[in-house]
């Protein structure tokens, strides 16, 4: 098989990790499946629209940097990676009923021919179920 047969769009929508592309001024431009499964919402709702817009920042947690990993990202113009952080998510069968989630998430700007960044590439992987164990090992520690 050659590099020209390979359809990397193709690639991206199935690749296991929940990954989104956006913009440098941070509009949805695509997702792929496993984001769209993970966050329970339609591509077509979130194009175009601003991420924070569609995912607002969720109240600080002790601890919890002020500036996301995107954020850094697109100042800095340089790949960086958020340590786990809580995101809680929006049951879409139970509308105002958000589900505890935990993530790492890395942003990685992407240069043009220009060496501007043109896009960012977010990818997060959803950590919760290890979180569950740990806890629940904490809990047989405790009795």
């Amino acid at each position: 098989m050659l590099a020209d047969d390979i359809n990397l769009h193709d690639i991206f929508r199935i690749q296991p990790t929940a990954m989104l592309l956006l913009t440098a001024d941070l509009a949805i431009v695509d997702a792929n499946e496993a984001f769209l499964a993970a966050v329970g919402r339609k591509l077509e709702d979130m194009i175009g629209h601003n991420i924070f817009e569609e995912f607002p920042k969720q109240p600080e947690h002790p601890g919890e940097p002020q500036w996301t990993a995107l954020e850094e990202a697109m100042t800095s113009g340089r790949r960086q990676i958020d340590k786990l952080s809580r995101y809680d998510i929006e049951d879409p069968a139970h509308p105002g009923w958000l589900e505890e989630h935990w993530a790492t998430t890395v942003a990685q700007p992407i240069r043009g021919s220009d060496g501007h960044v043109q896009m960012i590439e977010l990818s997060t992987r959803d950590v919760t179920p290890i979180i569950g164990q740990y806890r629940a090992m904490q809990r047989e520690d405790e009795t």
